[in-house]
């Protein structure tokens, strides 16, 4: 068995955060998801997530005219210069303080970027590798408030910035009478700033006010340059205020301007965004595409294809407004996932998160193409039938439902004569019998596939059922569960346990190997205990605490007391000739054993992103006061300064999730990973190319 894995696509989640890109052919999005960039080829329908990783979540990206350069920016300003075709990072760069945006110049010879309250253009770098390929051309001040928008006009001569302190200017790339230009007249952020074609310039500020700027002769402005003019609203020589327009909606989020046809798309915060024809402003298209605000938007070259991206739902929108059609639809678990499995050809993926939702992604596209919204509370396990035509979950909801993915239907839904909580699943190798653990009555359910009538109750277990295994050879099912025991049960004779294995601490997980004569289970102390699955006698042990455990969570202020929870395997698989183990945690960490030598052959880092908890090995110290880290301190976010009827928290410690709402409580993202229960039989590889597998993290806290 070969170990050279290698990072190939990221699934289960579209967008995070940032400003979504079109490509200048038009055919292809940039989406930032977490420290990853995922770009979809809405032509062909396919999805690639480029193989680079930045240190904390992307705040921006960059894409030069000439499709060669990108440029990330992370939440800390620090900067990758990229080769876009190849997908090779070339160099680091550190701004040095929060970028909010970046935008390439037409000609592609400079890039703007906002640094705070300045802007800085910079030469944009060759493909060579250089010591120093970032050249600063100039650094634009006049702000006093952060810049959140640039714009290029056409000829890359001048530039337009909005600010958190009401105002735009307009830049000249190199020192000019007359600039900088101040453009003073709303009363509300600017999200949105634009240069026209002759001497128009539009403006877009939070409270949904469109302005359009003139610029005026020299005979009516003056010559372009000296001190400002009151006559007739002029803001400054050579400009004045030409007209006002409302949009009459909730606060506009962001917008976005397509050129060649003056057309306008603003993104409001009620979910709506709406198409304008500029400069009249009049109202040609206008629809609510989420429950949620709409966090970017952006239009391709073309004018025809619209994006939208929100950040609270993960949700991720390609929309053709002349046909009034969805090109692209998707949205990722809001709450994070929970559970992962296969379809048995491996061309499958289905995921249940704790959104209430189980979601079946295409592994080749990473295209989730249908969702299943019948369950009420989260979902916590999934399971393929061994068909590979249906799909079941358990869920906290108390009912375990059967999903076809022929007719995409709830075709089953299977409930106990008590309200329970499911925790764990699992199906007989025929598909004839669905067996489920429980959480709070300590039992075992056990129905009819084909009636649907409950068949049996399984007691004996005196905790939580965290795991259930068919025996894929013979109809005896293991389960593990918390009072430190895994049992095996006879479902169509005895039905009652004919085997316990004794642990010394709480069990997690259990699984059989492939042809069903080992057993493999993973206990809280951070072992791993290999069985006989004929004889019940124990094979053999591992110590995997060292190798499981992670880096440091943002509460560990003197000792890693809290990483005891992240000490053990929470999930074990076995490789499909059974000869290796594939365990991980929650942690960031994934770990590859080999079953006859009992050692650790091979460790991956699912993320190294820093802007989770558990992935960094040493704290900063400099951002440790009394009160806590710097990095829980709530601050008002960016969206909502300066209202403070925005900034009351009015949620409720401990509130319920319903409906999609993500409740009250304020946790930190943290690593977390889940494995299918067996490697997928996947069409054949390559030469000297290995197997693949698939692990989920959920990036969320733990339940």
């Amino acid at each position: 068995m070969r170990f050279g894995y290698k990072f190939s696509n990221l699934c289960g989640t579209v967008y995070k955060q940032g400003n979504l890109l079109f490509t200048p052919d038009g055919g292809s999005l940039l989406s930032p998801v977490g420290n990853r960039v995922s770009v979809f080829d809405l032509e062909n329908s396919k999805s690639v997530t480029l193989p680079f990783e930045s240190g904390n979540n992307i705040a921006c990206v960059a894409l030069s005219p000439d499709k060669k350069v990108l440029i990330t920016a992370d939440e800390d300003g620090r900067a990758l210069l990229i080769n876009y075709r190849k997908g090779v990072v070339l160099n680091h760069f550190n701004f040095k303080a929060k970028v909010t945006t970046i935008v390439f110049s037409p000609c592609g010879k400079y890039f703007a970027a906002s640094h705070g309250k300045q802007v800085q253009v910079w030469a944009t770098p060759s493909l060579n590798r250089e010591f120093a390929p970032f050249v600063l051309h100039r650094t634009y001040t006049g702000h006093f408030d952060d810049v959140v928008c640039i714009d290029w006009a056409a000829d890359s001569e001048t530039f337009i910035t909005g600010s958190r302190d009401l105002t735009a200017k307009i830049y000249s790339l190199d020192p000019a009478p007359g600039f900088p230009v101040n453009l003073a007249g709303h009363k509300d952020t600017v999200v949105g700033a634009f240069l026209g074609e002759d001497g128009v310039a539009y403006t877009i500020s939070r409270d949904g006010c469109c302005v359009t700027w003139k610029r005026k002769d020299d005979a009516e402005g003056g010559g372009g340059g000296g001190a400002l003019s009151r006559k007739r609203g002029r803001t400054s020589v050579g400009w004045a205020l030409d007209t006002r327009h409302f949009f009459n909606q909730k606060k506009a989020q962001c917008a976005c301007i397509h050129k060649a046809s003056n057309l306008l798309v603003v993104g409001f915060s009620s979910g709506i965004f709406g198409l304008y024809e500029l400069p009249t402003c009049n109202a040609i298209h206008t629809l609510s595409i989420s429950t949620h605000k709409i966090s970017t938007v952006s239009v391709n070259s073309t004018g025809e294809w619209l994006a939208f991206g929100s950040e609270r739902l993960g949700q991720l929108l390609v929309w053709e407004w002349q046909s009034e059609t969805y090109v692209l639809k998707q949205q990722g678990h809001a709450h994070g996932m929970n559970a992962v499995a296969y379809s048995p050809n491996g061309s499958m993926q289905v995921t249940g998160g704790e959104d209430c939702k189980v979601k079946v992604w295409h592994t080749s596209t990473g295209f989730c193409f249908i969702t299943f919204i019948e369950h009420t509370a989260a979902v916590r396990a999934v399971e393929f039938m061994h068909k590979g035509n249906a799909v079941v979950s358990a869920s906290l909801d108390g009912t375990v439902r059967a999903f076809d993915l022929v007719r995409y239907r709830n075709f089953r839904t299977l409930t106990t004569p008590a309200p329970t909580q499911f925790i764990s699943v699992a199906l007989d190798p025929s598909d004839e019998i669905v067996c489920a653990g429980t959480q709070d009555s300590f039992e075992i359910f056990v129905w009819s596939m084909k009636t649907g009538r409950l068949l049996d109750v399984l007691s004996g277990h005196e905790g939580p059922v965290s795991c259930l295994s068919f025996n894929p050879l013979q109809p005896v099912l293991a389960s593990s569960s918390w009072d430190k025991t895994v049992k095996l049960w006879d479902v169509f004779e005895t039905k009652a346990a004919t085997q316990t294995f004794l642990h010394t601490s709480d069990v997690l997980c259990v699984t059989y190997r492939p042809d069903g004569k080992e057993l493999c289970s993973s206990s809280l102390d951070g072992h791993v205990y290999f069985w006989n699955a004929i004889d019940g006698k124990l094979k053999g042990s591992l110590e995997a605490r060292r190798d499981v455990v992670g880096g440091r969570k943002q509460q560990d202020k003197t000792s890693m007391a809290a990483q005891a929870a992240a000490s053990s395997f929470s999930t074990v698989c076995y490789s499909a000739d059974g000869t290796c183990i594939l365990a991980a945690g929650n942690t960031k960490w994934v770990c590859i054993y080999n079953v006859a030598r009992h050692i650790c052959v091979k460790k991956f880092s699912v993320s190294g992103n820093k802007s989770l908890d558990g992935v960094r090995d040493q704290l900063n110290s400099k951002r440790m006061t009394d009160a806590g880290p710097l990095d829980e301190i709530d601050h008002d976010s960016d969206d909502e300064r300066g209202d403070v009827l925005d900034r009351q928290d009015d949620s409720l410690p401990g509130a319920r999730r319903a409906g999609g709402d993500d409740g009250a409580r304020k946790l930190r993202l943290s690593a977390r990973t889940y494995l299918p229960p067996l490697f997928p039989i996947l069409p054949p590889h390559p030469p000297l190319s290995p197997p693949s597998f698939s692990c989920l993290s959920p990036l969320t806290p733990p339940p």
